[in-house]
């Protein structure tokens, strides 16, 4: 660690003062400088101050830059070289290591080129640079040595310099310089000073400036902070209990209090923080509407996120990526629904309909072709012109003015005017966060047109991953007014000052820091010149001093910890050396007010069974309900389940898979078996056929077949795979048909025939696979199944399988009807199970009277009426509104059901359970 430089210092009411008087401060973050800006013009105002001139507080780096900006325009400017922006200077870097011979093997160059940077930085910082040829390099250094001459001597000939060397190139020529320069300093803030900074500064006094230190020490020594160590369960109950406490003190002293929540594991936090704090401040958030405006949060998170996670930006680069690459469907779905393309509000119900729909026919993966094709098929509620038009000229956009190669700044053009194609960023007027994002991403477009200056010329493809890199590379925080609860990382929060300060995770294994060395320094060199984090003397003695800094930051500080890891379960962890002197307290458990809880105290709570729908309208129901026998399987597995899918036509999202699923593989079988029989017809005709012409028939009907779901599920069946799906097709059909060579002569009479089916008061539409007629004129009904099936599926009240049952007793009275059968259509397990009158109408199945649980039912006349009766009264129950949730089996009837959202099963279960506790207690 570089000593402290040796200015007069100054306490923080003298530092004010000097504000007053025109001085310049300089702070290590931009936080520190607008917070210190903002306690300055709270001082005029308490002091009744109409008006005042504005203080001069800024960062460090920034007071650097200002003087080579007001350089720029002086008749020096020529003397002094170009500044080379940080995308280009990481794009540099890249280029250099990208082409090294080390750089070959290496996978990750951006990260990488990333580390080097640093590694620059921090050589110029800590003056390193003239001294890495004292140390024996490894073969990083040596490579670190080779990429650093190229970079020098790039940006010598090309007369620019960057954010490591300006500091240097100021203080070099900083009593040359014809520019407004301070005549007072005071660093404030600052926990250490580098080598290069400490330079700076002697310099500046050297030129006649005064330069101070602000004494933050002495901020709380006329009355000893109240300081408190607390140990928590988790993390979970930590950060919950630290925003509970935000709270309650935000309530006790109102928006004028500055609460400040220290978390040294920040970036591992935030989406924890940022929910258990939003839902402390606001319990019903959770609960708003979608497109509901959200309350303004008293609370600021000073780590940003990602640009590339806003959504704004996630739409954008969807759109470009469109252009050249397949996508996963979910950002496509996402994309579709985005409000930020032409036309989102005006077709967003009819865009949704078009997402549910396009799903069925859907691969993981989308391209543009693939996305227009089925946006085009799309018909009624689901057409979406605009969206269409959209596409079809992004696509032609595509064809005829997309260059393969070209300059980052054509690539600039490009991707504005595809966004211009799609309408981004939306007909909708943007909230602030979005318009500020907004803003960024042009910002971002321009800073990319400008990396010519580094390379040349690069592909759409490679140009737009540069440009998605530099987007997740760039931290972003919408500008929010000043808050009073300030949640910050150990950087920032250093050197600020507060009411209440409380530092949470202060473990013994996040708490001091792990020493994090640069890979590409040498190590002894990083140790000798003390780096903070170099090693682990110098992670514990800078630790000590942010501890110490926390300390005095506030009147009452609290230090927390969790208990137990969350990482390993179990795990007990310690309380950091660093607190332990600090005698601990025992936490004061603030209750968490629920919003469930709050209405539930607001108001005399009213319980209604309300599992009574309307009844079935009777023209309703005379006209058909679409569904199929389907609605008597699922009104017997659960009422509630086929009033939500039957009567308000519920349907699931279907997720879009790779090749073909059970469901489309099983269409594919039931066409075929029915061509086949339709040519056939007899079993006769069966045993005629020869191999060779039986394989003939298959083959060309499994092709058919292919071909026409094809038309559906190009990809799917693209290539090699629809011959690979057209053999699996007849070999089990060959498969299947040995089985029905086994059987007696029969007549197939019906195939894949549509009837109308009354049962009670229900009109149902069905399709039955097939019918055979026997030799002797009795007649039985088949469907298929493409795994085995058990014919107690069919009995009972409620029955799981009633499809079958439901033929039959609807056809019975005209015609001969004398069993049901399921055919197993699956390789090596072919068969039938089949519930008949008499044994062996089918091979290996006997009379229905020795099968267990029909073994009550005396005669056939006396099962069929059995199952009339159950299945009128499952009809019956549907269409007088019965709506309860009362699955037949659970958990097993719900572990695959799609409205547990819907019917909230598993709460009702729950509260069932505490019920029949407190009956039997």
């Amino acid at each position: 660690m570089s000593d402290a430089p040796q200015f007069p210092q100054v306490s923080l009411s003298e530092v004010f003062k000097r504000i007053d008087a025109g001085t310049t401060v300089v702070t290590p973050n931009r936080r520190l400088a607008l917070a210190l800006k903002e306690k300055f013009d709270r001082e005029q105002i308490n002091r009744r101050m109409t008006a005042w001139y504005p203080a001069d507080i800024l960062p460090f780096t920034a007071l650097i830059e200002r003087i080579y900006h007001d350089a720029l325009y002086t008749r020096q400017s020529s003397k002094l070289p170009l500044f080379l922006p940080t995308t280009q200077e990481q794009v540099l870097w890249e280029s250099i290591i990208q082409s090294s011979r080390a750089g070959k093997t290496l996978l990750r160059i951006s990260q990488t080129a990333q580390t080097v940077r640093v590694a620059w930085q921090l050589a110029h910082a800590w003056q390193l640079l003239h001294r890495l040829g004292d140390y024996y390099p490894n073969e990083d250094g040596r490579a670190f040595l080779d990429w650093i001459t190229d970079y020098q001597d790039r940006t010598a000939s090309a007369r620019r310099t960057d954010q490591a060397r300006l500091c240097d190139l100021i203080a070099q020529h900083y009593s040359s310089l014809q520019v407004k320069k301070p005549s007072r300093l005071i660093c404030y803030g600052f926990d250490i000073f580098t080598p290069q900074q400490n330079a700076f500064l002697k310099n500046l006094s050297t030129s006649g400036c005064t330069v101070l230190i602000a004494d933050l020490a002495v901020r709380y020594r006329r009355s000893s902070p109240v300081v408190s160590r607390m140990q928590y369960a988790n993390s979970h109950d930590e950060i919950e209990q630290a925003a509970l406490w935000a709270r309650s003190k935000l309530e006790a002293a109102g928006d004028a209090a500055r609460i400040g929540i220290v978390v040294p594991a920040l970036a591992s936090y935030r989406s924890a923080l940022l929910r258990t704090f939003s839902a402390v401040m606001y319990p019903d958030i959770r609960f708003a509407l979608p497109g509901a405006t959200h309350p303004a949060m008293p609370f600021n998170i000073s780590l940003g996120l990602a640009l590339t996670s806003y959504p704004l930006i996630d739409a954008a680069f969807v759109c470009l990526a469109l252009l050249n690459q397949p996508i996963e469907f979910n950002r496509v779905s996402h994309w579709l629904r985005s409000p930020f393309l032409a036309a989102a509000d005006t077709e967003m119900e009819r865009r949704a309909l078009l997402d549910a729909r396009i799903r069925r026919f859907a691969e993981p993966v989308m391209t543009l072709e693939r996305l227009l094709t089925l946006v085009k098929q799309a018909e009624g509620q689901a057409s979406c012109p605009v969206l269409f038009q959209c596409l079809s000229a992004m696509h032609a956009f595509r064809q005829t003015q997309l260059p393969r190669s070209g300059s980052h700044s054509v690539f600039a053009r490009i991707i504005t005017e595809v966004l211009r194609i799609a309408g981004f960023p939306g007909e909708r007027s943007l909230d602030s966060t979005e318009y500020q994002t907004f803003q960024k991403w042009q910002t971002l477009v321009a800073d990319f047109a400008a990396l010519d200056q580094a390379i040349a010329v690069t592909s759409y493809h490679e140009a737009i991953a540069r440009l998605k890199r530099m987007a997740g590379d760039t931290l972003f925080q919408p500008e929010t007014p000043q808050l009073p609860i300030q949640i910050l990382g150990v950087l920032e929060a250093a050197g600020m000052e507060f009411d209440h300060v409380w530092v949470m995770g202060l473990s013994d294994e996040q708490w001091p820091l792990r020493s994090q060395p640069n890979p590409f320094l040498p190590l002894a060199l990083q140790r000798n010149a003390k780096l903070p984090l170099s090693s682990v003397q110098e992670a514990l003695a800078y630790c000590q001093r942010l501890t110490q800094g926390w300390l005095s930051a506030a009147p009452e500080v609290v230090l927390s910890y969790p208990k137990f890891s969350d990482d390993r379960d179990g795990h007990e962890l310690k309380p950091s050396p660093l607190i332990q002197a600090i005698a601990e307290t025992e936490p004061a458990l603030l209750p968490m007010a629920r919003h469930r809880d709050r209405i539930m105290q607001a108001c005399e709570l009213e319980q209604i069974e309300d599992d009574q729908a309307p009844p079935l309208d009777g023209q309703a129901a005379a006209r058909g309900i679409k569904g199929g026998t389907a609605v008597i399987k699922d009104f017997a597995a659960c009422p509630f389940r086929a009033w939500a899918k039957h009567r308000l036509r519920i349907e699931s999202l279907e997720t879009p898979h790779t090749g073909l699923n059970a469901m489309e593989r099983g269409m594919l079988v039931h066409q075929v078996l029915a061509q086949v029989w339709q040519q056939l017809k007899t079993k006769e005709a069966l045993d005629a056929i020869g191999d060779y012409e039986l394989d003939s028939l298959l083959t060309g009907i499994a092709g058919h077949a292919v071909s026409g779901l094809q038309q559906v599920r190009p990809v799917a069946l693209s290539g090699r795979f629809a011959q690979i799906e057209q053999q699996r097709l007849v070999r089990l059909a060959r498969e299947w048909l040995d089985e029905e060579r086994k059987r007696d002569y029969f007549t197939v009479i019906a195939v894949e025939e549509k009837q109308t089916i009354h049962i009670g008061d229900l009109v149902l539409n069905a399709r039955l696979d097939r019918i055979d007629e026997l030799a002797d004129g009795q007649r039985l009904i088949i469907d298929y199944k493409t795994r085995k099936q058990s014919v107690q599926t069919m009995t009972g009240e409620r029955p799981d399988e009633p499809q079958l049952p439901i033929y039959l007793v609807t056809m019975e009275a005209q015609q001969n009807a004398a069993g049901v059968a399921f055919a197993a259509v699956k390789r090596g397990e072919t068969g039938f199970a089949a519930i008949t009158r008499d044994a062996d109408l089918l091979p290996g199945i006997k009379a229905f009277s020795l099968i267990n649980g029909y073994k009550q039912y005396s005669a056939w006349e006396d099962l069929v009426a059995a199952w009339r009766q159950h299945l009128t009264n499952l009809a019956n129950g549907f269409c007088q509104g019965d709506a309860q949730v009362d699955p037949k089996n659970f958990p097993q009837t719900c572990e695959y059901c799609d409205m547990q959202l819907f019917c909230r099963i598993h709460e009702r279960m729950n509260a069932r359970t505490v019920v029949q506790d407190n009956e039997n207690d």
